[in-house]
C-alpha cells in the first residue's frame, strides 16, 4: 500500500525557548528533528510522497544541506496546526495519507508496519498507548469525575486516512467553522466514518519541552 507523508513542522514551539522552530533543533549526530523524522518515511518505500508544512521563512533553513528530490514537497503553514494540515492536504498525491508531527523523531518502524496494515482494512486510523496515569476531569478547581482508565488512550501521529475522507472532513470543518484537536476528530465529527486505534510505543513522544531531549 503506497502513501503520502504529510508532516507538520509549521509550529513555533514557544514552550521550547530555543528562538527558533523546534523542528531544526539539532541532536549531537548532526541531525535536526526534522531531518530524523522525515528519514523514517525517507526508508519506508511504500512512502512515494513526502509533504513538509513549514512556515515560508523557515523554507531555506529546510532545505539547507538537502538535494532537492521530486517526492519532496514544501507547502506553506497557515495560522493554526489545522489550516496546516488542510493546506498541506492540497498537495497529497497518493490515495491514502499518514499526518506526522514534525517533533515526532522517535517513530519506530513496527508502529509504523501495524499502522499501514490498519490502514488497508480500513480508512481512518490513529497510533494511541494506554495511559499510565490516573485521569480527573475538573470543573471550577473540583473534581468532577474519574473515567475509567481501561478504556483511555493517548492519540499520537501518524494518523492514518484515505485522503478522499479527510480531505472531505477538513473541507466540512472549514466550511462550518469546526475546530478539532487532532485529525482523527475532524473525522470522528464531521464523517459517519469508524476511526481505529492501532498500538502505538510510549517511545513516540511529541518534543514539547527542553526535558523531552534529555
Amino acid at each position: 500500500m503506497e502513501y503520502s507523508a504529510l508532516i507538520v513542522a509549521a509550529g513555533q514551539g514557544r514552550r521550547m525557548n530555543l528562538g527558533y522552530n523546534k523542528v531544526f533543533y539539532t541532536f549531537a549526530d548532526g541531525k535536526n528533528v526534522l531531518e530524523k523524522t522525515m528519514s523514517i518515511f525517507e526508508a519506508d518505500p511504500r512512502c512515494r510522497q513526502i509533504v513538509i508544512v513549514t512556515q515560508r521563512e523557515d523554507y531555506v533553513r529546510c532545505m539547507r544541506n538537502r538535494t532537492q528530490r521530486g517526492n519532496v514537497v514544501f507547502v506553506e503553514g497557515g495560522a493554526t496546526r489545522q489550516e496546516s494540515v488542510f493546506n498541506g492536504l492540497m498537495a497529497v498525491s497518493e490515495d491514502y495519507v499518514l499526518i506526522h508531527d514534525g517533533a515526532r523523531p522517535f517513530l519506530e518502524q513496527a508502529c509504523l508496519d501495524r499502522l499501514c496494515q490498519c490502514l488497508s482494512e480500513h480508512d481512518a486510523c490513529l497510533l494511541t498507548v494506554p495511559c499510565k496515569d490516573t485521569i480527573k476531569v475538573i470543573e471550577e478547581g473540583r473534581i468532577k469525575e474519574t473515567p475509567n482508565r481501561s478504556q483511555l488512550v493517548q492519540a499520537q501521529t501518524p494518523q492514518a486516512f484515505k485522503t478522499s475522507l479527510i480531505l472531505r472532513a477538513y473541507r466540512k470543518a472549514r466550511q462550518e467553522k469546526v475546530q478539532a484537536t487532532d485529525d482523527a476528530q475532524v473525522v470522528e465529527l464531521l464523517t459517519g466514518e469508524a476511526v481505529y486505534a492501532v498500538l502505538g510505543s510510549y517511545k513516540n513522544i511529541k518534543i514539547t519541552t527542553q526535558e523531552d531531549l534529555r
